[in-house]
């Protein structure tokens, strides 16, 4: 998806040159036509690829806490209200920012900044994307607007692709190490005997 998100974008800006190519009487025949082809076809494969990466990260999503929760780490949500909420309506703006802080501090993550940049900039070009398929372009400078809404969307979902993508290697990693603490020796450094000391 953030692959995709950066081609999107390069989509977008090159939309700039066309506009004005045809201010300045320029623009060639069936130039505008594939511009709009292209933009319909980056529209279908977004909600392809939103759809097929929506299963994965649920799947991810309800394993990870299934995790933290067999590691004894109570996080805030179960498994199953960990994919749930994201049907909500309205619960689902602020409860999948929950769901991912409370992971990240159940695993011991001393930071959570990077959580809310991730689900910030995944609202924002929620916002951003709306506002320009809601958009009425009746002249080239609404067609202006339309770009420059449709190019910041594209940017945002990319940021907020990678930061999901660098937190769910953070998950992984911390669920590993704490899977590594219970199961270490009780007693003495690694390499001595488990149990307490022969009398």
């Amino acid at each position: 998806m953030g692959v995709l998100a950066v081609l999107s974008a390069i989509h977008f800006l090159s939309g700039f040159d066309l506009v004005e190519r045809a201010v300045q009487g320029r623009l060639r025949a069936g130039e505008a036509e594939a511009f709009d082809e292209n933009t319909a076809l980056f529209a279908r494969l977004g909600v392809a690829g939103l759809l097929a990466t929506g299963v994965v990260w649920f799947f991810w999503l309800h394993r990870a806490v299934a995790n933290a929760r067999a590691l004894g780490r109570p996080t805030e949500f179960t498994p199953g209200w960990a994919v749930g909420w994201w049907f909500v309506p309205l619960a689902n703006v602020v409860r999948p920012y929950q769901i991912v802080r409370s992971l990240m501090d159940e695993l011991g993550a001393p930071d959570n900044r990077p959580v809310l940049w991730w689900w910030g900039s995944y609202l924002a070009a929620g916002i951003f994307a709306n506002f320009a398929s809601f958009l009425r372009v009746p002249d080239l400078d609404g067609l202006r607007v339309f770009l420059a809404s449709s190019l910041i969307a594209e940017l945002l979902r990319a940021a907020s692709a990678i930061l999901a993508f660098r937190l769910v290697g953070e998950i992984e990693r911390r669920s590993e190490d704490v899977g590594r603490q219970k199961l270490a020796p009780e007693y003495g450094p690694p390499g001595l005997p488990i149990g307490p000391p022969a009398v």
